[in-house]
């Protein structure tokens, strides 16, 4: 069975809550990621640069919004 996730931009003003080691301006955009349950698993950072960071967390580097989110959701189920 394929599971359903969302995927929704976070406002900026709540940006400072889920950035770590980045700086806003190099971010273009966070992403919500929500899972079949409807609660969020995680957030995925995207830089200016169009690399995707799950998190937060600048020492993983994702080539892809998919790529990211599918780690992201893989590292969820592990912790389950």
């Amino acid at each position: 069975m394929e599971e359903t996730i969302r995927i929704r931009p976070v406002d900026q003003s709540h940006w400072t809550q889920t950035l770590q080691g980045f700086q806003p301006d190099q971010i273009q955009q966070i992403l919500a990621v929500y899972g079949a349950d409807g609660l969020v698993v995680g957030n995925i950072c995207e830089s200016i640069e169009g690399k995707y960071y799950i998190n937060g967390q600048p020492e993983l580097t994702y080539g892809s919004l998919q790529a990211a989110a599918g780690a992201l959701l893989k590292g969820e189920k592990e912790a389950q």
